[in-house]
């Protein structure tokens, strides 16, 4: 914002020449984007997709904030410099992030720390309970901290350290669809983010 003011001299009787000075304050707002929130992932069977699109919905509800949803590969490192907030996710691959998620965080600019000080957060899907879906969300925000960005977790104590969804063991084997569960905790880690990115613009 920025303030203009204008200046009125006022003439009364020209006997007096009684002078006044007014002050006409107003706001000169200028034009400027919402910040930008990267929802991205890898997904190779579309479950990681599903919970990525759970948390975009999440971080739209937030009014003030652009969203950009999109696979990691479409992803270019001049919507990165330009994002406020990342929220990065893969699935499970034997403990660990997917290769193709490691590499796209290795590609991240790096000289002069354009990555600072931007919100990040994680999410992870994985085919079974205790499969390694909190060891995937760790090895995001570790990468994230490299980067000197600032993490946050979701809404709930349950998603501490980001959203994370079980979909190949007991009752949580749906093909279709996640369960309400865990794109209810992936909303809550989209507006959490919104939320933190509208609060450090102020």
């Amino acid at each position: 914002m920025k303030l203009q003011i204008t200046l009125i001299w006022r003439y009364a009787f020209p006997s007096t020449l009684l002078l006044s000075l007014l002050f006409s304050c107003t706001y000169v707002s200028h034009a400027k984007e919402p910040p930008l929130i990267i929802v991205t992932y890898y997904s190779a069977s579309g479950n990681t997709q599903k919970l990525a699109r759970a948390i975009a919905e999440g971080a739209s509800q937030v009014e003030g904030v652009r969203v950009l949803f999109a696979p990691l590969d479409s992803i270019t490192p001049a919507d990165l410099e330009k994002a406020e907030g990342i929220i990065l996710g893969s699935p499970v691959y034997n403990g660990n992030p997917a290769p193709e998620v490691l590499a796209f965080i290795n590609s991240w600019p790096f000289e002069g720390r354009p990555m600072k000080d931007k919100i990040g957060a994680a999410f992870a899907t994985g085919g079974g309970i205790s499969i390694g879906e909190e060891e995937v969300l760790m090895s995001i925000l570790r990468g994230m901290l490299v980067h000197g960005m600032i993490v946050t977790g979701g809404e709930e104590v349950e998603a501490a350290f980001g959203a994370s969804a079980i979909t190949g063991e007991g009752p949580f084997s749906k093909k279709d669809e996640l369960d309400a569960l865990f794109t209810s905790k992936g909303a809550g880690l989209g507006r959490r983010v919104a939320g933190l990115v509208l609060l450090s613009q102020r």
